[in-house]
């Protein structure tokens, strides 16, 4: 029973196609009915996640850049708001780091996006 065509007429062998469907199949609804980021909204969220990569690794130049370009040119995203979040906590840690004109700066640009 080497060949396939052998092992397809043996019954108690399950067609390999079978089994990986079944390995495949969703085990609950919650799996069938939540959709997964696509598009846009999915390619926002890993540029997010870039960026507080960035600030965690202490490359603080290069998240911000990815925080205001989040911000500013995508202002009605969840990530817009997250990355607003992440600018103001990182103004935060700079006037707490006696680097007020950074500080200030990012306030001041925040500050333009509510307007």
């Amino acid at each position: 029973m080497n060949t396939a065509l052998e092992s397809e007429s043996d019954p108690s062998t399950p067609p390999v196609a079978a089994e990986a469907m079944t390995m495949a199949a969703p085990t609950s609804v919650a799996e069938v009915v939540k959709p997964k980021p696509t598009g846009a909204s999915a390619l926002l969220g890993r540029l997010l996640a870039m960026a507080q990569r960035y600030r965690v690794e202490g490359s603080s130049r290069q998240a911000t850049e990815l925080f205001w370009t989040l911000a500013e040119d995508h202002p009605d995203t969840p990530q817009a708001e997250a990355a607003k979040q992440a600018l103001m906590a990182m103004a935060e840690d700079c006037g707490r780091l006696n680097n007020q004109h950074m500080a200030r700066s990012i306030y001041e640009r925040l500050l333009a996006l509510e307007d």
